[in-house]
């Protein structure tokens, strides 16, 4: 097609996809650039062709993607300032490191413990073109000992990982002094 890949299970062109996101982002007070809406389309195709191969996610409708990953992850963008590096706890498919990192500058981490997952990740990120990013594999209750990740991200955040106490466990020492966890759709 136009944009230079398909994908057998998206029956939605970008227009729609645009239209849709849009609206949908405006409910919260964001806008995207038309580029930012691009990549988010492709990531959306990506992440649906890959999941045929390896369950990454339940949801594969397009409006679902749109509002309960995409515009889901976007809510937390009034928390991230410019230089601000961020860690993405148990990233799963992405959310919301990806699309935080496609409308941001700053250094994101997709942390998880399957490393599979994450060969997927930077098969994305690659195909998607966006730098900054990378993956980290390994525990969160183990990875925050090493000096190289702990107190070192200004927001760690998670999400639909565990319930808040052990979310917190899980997320605040990566964040230094200062910094902020922020989670999301976290099970009380």
């Amino acid at each position: 097609d136009e944009h230079g890949y398909k994908c057998a299970r998206s029956f939605m062109r970008f227009e729609e996809f645009n239209e849709e996101f849009t609206k949908k982002l405006n409910e919260i007070n964001n806008t995207c650039s038309k580029d930012e809406s691009e990549k988010l389309f492709k990531y959306m195709n990506i992440l649906l062709e890959w999941n045929e191969k390896m369950n990454l996610t339940a949801i594969t409708d397009e409006s679902e993607i749109i509002s309960k990953h995409f515009v889901d992850s976007l809510t937390i963008l009034k928390y991230i300032k410019d230089n601000y590096k961020v860690i993405d706890v148990g990233t799963g498919a992405g959310f919301p490191g990806i699309p935080l990192k496609i409308v941001l500058e700053n250094k994101v981490v997709l942390f998880d413990s399957l490393n599979k997952r994450l060969k997927v990740l930077d098969d994305i990120t690659e195909k998607l073109n966006i730098n900054n990013i990378s993956t980290l594999h390994g525990r969160a209750e183990e990875t925050f000992k090493n000096k190289e990740y702990r107190e070192k991200f200004d927001i760690a955040t998670s999400r639909a990982v565990a319930n808040m106490a052990v979310l917190s466990e899980f997320c605040l020492p990566y964040v230094k002094v200062g910094g902020s966890f922020v989670a999301l759709n976290c099970i009380l």
